[in-house]
């Protein structure tokens, strides 16, 4: 199971952006978002790295897990206790 669409939704809306924003920056459809999102489609792996790269956020986070918020903002999970 990917993690990819259910990340890219939660990076997008954590940092303020609509999926036209957020098309823009990687080049992409507004339409190939929303298909991410909703998980009828994946992107290309170029375009995984691009996301990763722009975000910081680890190959592995993106495509393995559900992203916390704390994950995305780069949030010391150890700080907040």
């Amino acid at each position: 199971m990917s993690y990819i669409g259910k990340n890219i939704r939660k990076i997008r809306i954590s940092k303020n952006l609509t999926q036209t924003e957020f098309a823009e920056l990687f080049n992409l459809k507004r339409t190939a978002v929303g298909s991410y999102e909703e998980g009828r489609a994946e992107p290309k792996i170029n375009t995984i790295i691009k996301i990763s790269d722009y975000f910081n956020i680890s190959l592995d986070k993106l495509l393995r897990k559900e992203l916390t918020v704390n994950e995305i903002f780069h949030f010391r999970d150890d700080l907040l206790k």
